[in-house]
């Protein structure tokens, strides 16, 4: 079984599915897999969210990869294709490109250079266009620059002069193209004889502005395409276009790959699949549509707009659902159901293992953005979702990143490709959403609208999540002491008053320990604070060694006061509590080496509480114990108390 990764950028139904379809169909045929790597947004800009989706190329496995094919005319920007060819042949692996020339890869192109040397031509002899206006996707990309060399050649050939004021770009896009269309009317208040336009997209747009404008196509303007989308077709007037055989460049890739990986051809080639040019009524020829054709496509329009009203309502749905989450697990079970608009047998929800953090100090919380994944992936994916059939969900193990998907080797037995592609929040990686790509799966569109907002309710999630561990910190920071991390006098009113009030009630025991630090200004003056410190936090450590359970509560309430309160298990238990304490004492001074002894002293107070007695009156019968054994420390050893 081979092996071979594909590599995309973009959603066009039209150009993506049927070719990608038939390339799948013809590998499967021959025990070949596909590894099929998608950003689904154009990469024609360098903004922070086309960032975060071209990552998804760094997932790739080369050590697991026997062929890598490009779509060229989809991967715009020339970091991705030049990275993704660079780490090909440092593991000597062959490239075949579709629709774009690589050097030293095996090229198929798609006769979109001599279909519009012949539709220029077309123009010129056939319509007499002299005057004729060339609209590109964007300056700089590799095929919209072939395009638009061919055009300046074809207009030279007939000694037809082109300026900048012959050359416009529309990346591609009908709105960009409307908008090149009202800028040379802006500029000269007229049109030109023709408009040739680099795909059937721009084409569309440039015929629509034209009628906003007044003008007729194609007695006033001749517009030309050259991709043979269906709208190209059903639009009125249908645009005259090259048509491309899209299912014979995928066999024919497929074909390729097979014929390279087993030796028979060289890695370096080219050939080309033919088309055919459909003369229609934008340039002023016999119309080539059918009515059926109309008929299909608006069976499929109104399908596309059911499916769109079907999903617009799941998203609200989703909204609402994952609103009322309470934490991230609870958010990933709400999305859960959701995931059945891929239209897919089988899928992956794959999130990085770094995506949530624990935020244990309030700075962590600016310091985990800082730290988001960004380039490439974890090495462990985990909070993995499974889908299957549209309808069943679980929670998978985490997995190594290197593995793409959860027990890769028997999904590859078990389908002929897998589709990847990215979740992330601008530039910042979330993670990715794998599954198997089939005819099924209806629309494109739908699948980028749903990755985008799981990606947004994901670090919602994340978000939410950081914020409420920053406040369980405040929260935990205003009852704590931060030295030795006993309750401080806020905690400990928080937490004791209804354990007294409980024994109080049930008449039960109740214990209060009140405890002073010996000798602490004698500690500090002579040996520094440090060792004041140390010793402040040998009698919190003795204090938390001997309570057990939450009803016994330890709380440092100064700097060298201590009380310990709480239900007492049995009759004898605060004579064990003090027995204990002192233990741990005396076990220290033996251990520590230390200069000085730590001491303290210690007044407790433990019986059924009288029902007229407040918590504050039992504390000030254990401090008067504790004063008076205080007192007598001082009558027996001379040394101040000393507060801090």
């Amino acid at each position: 079984m081979k092996i071979i990764a594909l590599i995309s950028c973009g959603t066009d139904d039209s150009y993506h599915s049927p070719l990608v379809q038939s390339f799948i169909e013809k590998c499967a045929e021959n025990d070949c897999r596909v590894l099929w790597f998608q950003s689904l947004s154009s990469n024609s800009d360098d903004t922070a969210h086309n960032k975060g989706e071209l990552n998804i190329f760094n997932l790739i496995n080369y050590e697991i990869i026997d062929a890598v094919v490009i779509l060229s005319l989809t991967v715009l920007l020339s970091d991705v294709k030049d990275s993704v060819i660079k780490k090909a042949g440092e593991h000597n692996i062959p490239i075949i490109s579709i629709d774009g020339y690589i050097a030293g890869a095996y090229n198929i192109s798609l006769g979109y250079v001599d279909a519009l040397e012949e539709m220029v031509r077309h123009v010129i002899t056939k319509h007499g266009a002299k005057n004729i206006k060339f609209l590109g996707g964007s300056k700089g990309n590799e095929e919209s620059d072939a395009r638009e060399n061919i055009f300046r050649k074809v207009m030279a050939e007939y000694n037809l002069e082109v300026t900048d004021d012959n050359v416009d770009y529309g990346y591609f896009w009908w709105s960009a193209a409307a908008d090149a269309v009202q800028r040379h009317y802006d500029k000269f208040g007229s049109m030109p004889d023709a408009f040739v336009c680099a795909n059937d997209s721009m084409a569309v747009g440039v015929c629509g502005k034209l009628n906003e404008l007044g003008f007729n196509v194609p007695d006033d303007v001749i517009v030309t395409g050259i991709d043979g989308i269906p709208e190209g077709n059903t639009y009125f007037p249908s645009i005259t276009t090259l048509m491309l055989d899209i299912n014979s460049a995928g066999t024919t890739a497929a074909n390729r790959v097979m014929q390279i990986l087993n030796g028979d051809i060289a890695v370096e080639g080219s050939e080309k699949v033919e088309g055919t040019i459909l003369y229609r009524e934008s340039c002023g020829c016999e119309p080539a549509r059918l009515s059926s054709d109309d008929n299909e496509l608006k069976h499929d329009l109104y399908g596309r707009i059911d499916l769109w009203n079907g999903f617009s309502d799941s998203l609200i749905t989703m909204s609402e659902a994952v609103t009322n989450s309470s934490s991230f697990e609870e958010t990933l079970e709400n999305i859960k159901p959701f995931l059945s608009s891929a239209w897919t047998k089988e899928c992956w929800l794959c999130i990085c293992d770094n995506f949530i953090t624990d935020v244990t100090r309030i700075e962590d919380i600016s310091n985990s953005s800082q730290n988001y994944q960004r380039f490439g992936y974890t090495k462990i994916m985990k909070h993995v979702i499974r889908g299957l059939n549209d309808c069943e969900f679980d929670t998978l193990e985490p997995f190594e990143s290197s593995e793409l998907v959860p027990n890769f080797k028997k999904v590859m037995e078990k389908y002929n490709n897998i589709m990847f592609l990215p979740i992330n929040f601008r530039d910042r990686t979330i993670g990715y959403f794998a599954l198997e790509f089939t005819r099924t799966m209806r629309n494109y569109h739908i699948l980028r609208s749903l990755l985008h907002n799981i990606s947004r309710v994901l670090e919602n999630a994340r978000i939410q999540s950081e914020l409420k561990s920053v406040v369980n910190r405040l929260e935990d920071m205003y009852i704590h002491d931060s030295m030795t991390s006993l309750y401080n006098r806020r905690g400990f009113y928080q937490l004791v008053p209804k354990i007294y009030n409980r024994c109080r009630s049930n008449q039960t025991r109740f214990m209060v320990l009140s405890v002073d630090l010996d000798n602490l200004k004698g500690i500090n003056d002579t040996y520094g604070h440090s060792e004041g410190d140390a010793a402040i936090t040998t009698i919190a450590d003795a204090l938390l060694s001997v309570s057990d359970g939450e009803e016994i509560i330890i709380a440092r309430f100064g700097g060298d006061e201590y009380i310990a309160a709480g239900a007492c298990p049995c009759e004898n238990y605060s004579a064990d509590f003090m027995k204990k304490f002192q233990e741990f004492i005396d076990n220290y001074n033996a251990a520590s080496g230390k200069p000085y002894t730590v001491s303290a002293s210690r007044g407790i107070y433990s019986l059924v509480p009288p029902l007229d007695t407040s918590l504050d009156e039992f504390i000030k019968s254990a401090d008067e114990l504790m004063y008076y054994e205080k007192a007598t420390h001082r009558k027996h050893h001379g040394y101040s108390r000393g507060r801090m």
